[in-house]
């Protein structure tokens, strides 16, 4: 197993993944469970929320808490760097299926205008795009010291 040590990862990615976004995930999970047509609005705001799809937002909360089980315990726990670069590239592809979707429920045209954004969109696209680079500078060692990589790479 390739050991690493933790602490020599740089404050930012351990606040954004070990703190904020399993919070935020569970977070989307509480809203999806009890307040789906307000995650809908956020997602879509064309969108009408039907309550015999709640099992659809079910699901997807359940999967909001994988993601902040994942980060919250499984990154805690490793001691092997090669699963954190897993987890974060799993959400990653997340990250661009999401984006896409939300491109296609906006349309280009409000998509990529971050001018024309609702609070909503900022909520979402906002932090979705600034979390995904995040992700993307970790996988590429942006700031990981050494000793924080796996020997080798």
């Amino acid at each position: 197993m390739a050991e690493f040590n933790a602490s020599k990862i740089p404050f930012v990615y351990r606040a954004l993944f070990l703190y904020f976004e399993p919070f935020a995930a569970f977070g989307g999970t509480l809203l999806l469970h009890f307040a789906p047509a307000l995650f809908l609005n956020t997602m879509s705001p064309t969108s009408k929320y039907a309550p015999d799809n709640q099992v659809i937002y079910d699901q997807l909360g359940a999967t909001y808490t994988l993601f902040a089980f994942n980060e919250a315990v499984v990154l805690r726990i490793t001691k092997d760097i090669r699963v954190w670069k897993a987890i974060l590239i799993g959400i990653l592809i997340c990250d661009a299926m999401h984006l896409y979707g939300s491109w296609v429920a906006l349309g280009g045209a409000i998509f990529w205008d971050p001018r024309a954004w609702r609070a909503e969109e900022w909520v979402n696209l906002g932090t979705l795009w600034g979390q995904a680079a995040v992700r993307v500078a970790f996988v590429a060692g942006v700031g990981l010291e050494n000793n924080a990589r796996v020997k080798g790479e």
